[in-house]
């Protein structure tokens, strides 16, 4: 570790790598955990007009995830849920739909819908905001040991710049009794 340390103080790119590989791959895990946690989702409408609209004006997708689990979990009338952000479902207030049943998807034209099972939605959500905790914790973790060692690289340069200038100025032609000749006055 001190030597990685005095690497990455004295300039050499083998330690910031290392760091930005660590943040890069950091990165790349939380990204394909958060991918990962959209499954389930198929593109379109559930065909029928046996549907209970659980939505509300300004309502978020999440928000409908949970509210449609929720009506699943009381009722079992809620096994499919067709939600669109697209703007005549949302001004009808008929963007959050559950059906019991869903044998066919529809794709009404100018509206963007997609269909998932409500509880392992929610399920995803519930992962997906785990997630997001763990990779705030990590890269405050990693912003706090870049900035740890870019202190300690600041105070070793600065306590090195200081020995050097003593050492210079005590080999400048001084001598240890305070006189640049050699010779003693006293005498």
């Amino acid at each position: 570790m001190p030597q990685t340390l005095s690497r990455t103080c004295l300039g050499s790119s083998n330690g910031s790598s290392s760091s930005s590989k660590v943040a890069t791959l950091l990165l790349l895990a939380s990204c394909s955990s958060l991918v990962a946690a959209g499954g389930g989702s198929r593109e379109g409408r559930c065909s029928g007009s046996g549907y209970m609209s659980v939505g509300w004006s300004g309502m978020s997708r999440d928000k409908c995830i949970e509210r449609a689990a929720e009506v699943h979990k009381d009722t079992s009338q809620c096994s499919f849920l067709s939600y669109s952000s697209s703007s005549q479902p949302q001004q009808q207030s008929q963007f959050c739909l559950c059906f019991k049943d869903c044998s066919e998807l529809t794709h009404p034209s100018a509206e963007v819908w997609e269909t998932v099972n409500p509880a392992e939605a929610k399920a995803n959500l519930d992962d997906s905001s785990r997630t997001t905790v763990v990779i705030a914790v990590i890269a405050g973790a990693a912003g706090l040991l870049v900035a740890t060692t870019a202190i300690v690289c600041y105070i070793r340069r600065h306590r090195g710049i200081r020995a050097a200038s003593s050492l210079e100025d005590n080999t400048d032609g001084g001598t240890s009794d305070g006189s640049s000749d050699g010779t003693s006055d006293g005498i």
